[in-house]
């Protein structure tokens, strides 16, 4: 094994640590934004995967998804009785989205800002925090229209009819914060870790 490889597996393994501290701690991986809006909050578990993938590139972004994915579905089955676990118990649900965030983040960086001036690279990763939240929200909220309409699912709560909009509703409101948020943790961290990555010989 390389020392280069060695390096990505470590760094891979500590956002592994990181987000299962994060889905362990739920202040860690949910940020309250109570003194804002009351009721608002924002998950900021998707924004460690997406700076894998900035970071370490798509393969390993992927794979830090799909643990969090895993994670998620674990979770939800040994914790039901919310209509959020019975839609994280679709492990296509649960895992799908979030390797997608780590996948195509990594992706788009490594296309458009890997090799960019300062100042679009920093715009950037605030952009790709914001394509982290949508990735993740929507990726949920259809996959969750499908399982739930193949699988004729009833649950106290879920509508009948116009279930989309439903969950649309449902979701919008903190994934507008989970968005401001994504733009802002993304760009400064991502501002931060990047020079450190390169200097280490870590380059996507």
């Amino acid at each position: 094994m390389t020392n280069r490889k060695t390096k990505y597996y470590i760094i891979t393994t500590l956002f592994v640590a990181i987000v299962l501290v994060q889905m362990i701690v739920p202040w860690l991986g949910v940020m309250p934004l109570g003194a804002f809006v009351v009721g608002a909050s924002a998950t900021i578990i998707q924004f460690t995967v997406a700076l894998s993938g900035i970071l370490l590139g798509p393969k390993y972004g992927a794979i830090v998804g799909f643990f969090w994915g895993s994670l998620s579905f674990i979770n939800a089955l040994t914790h039901p009785g919310t209509i959020g676990s019975l839609m994280f118990q679709n492990p296509v649900t649960a895992l799908l989205p979030r390797i997608l965030v780590g996948l195509l983040i990594g992706v788009l960086f490594n296309l458009f800002l890997r090799n960019r001036s300062a100042a679009v690279q920093t715009l950037g990763l605030g952009i790709l925090g914001v394509l982290a939240a949508l990735i993740n929200t929507i990726g949920v909220v259809i996959l969750t229209v499908i399982g739930f309409t193949m699988m004729h699912t009833n649950f106290t709560g879920i509508p009948d009819h116009n279930l989309l909009n439903w969950l649309v509703g449902i979701v919008s409101f903190n994934a507008i914060f989970e968005m401001i948020v994504g733009f802002i943790l993304v760009m400064l961290i991502g501002n931060i870790l990047l020079p450190i990555a390169q200097r280490s010989g870590i380059n996507g």
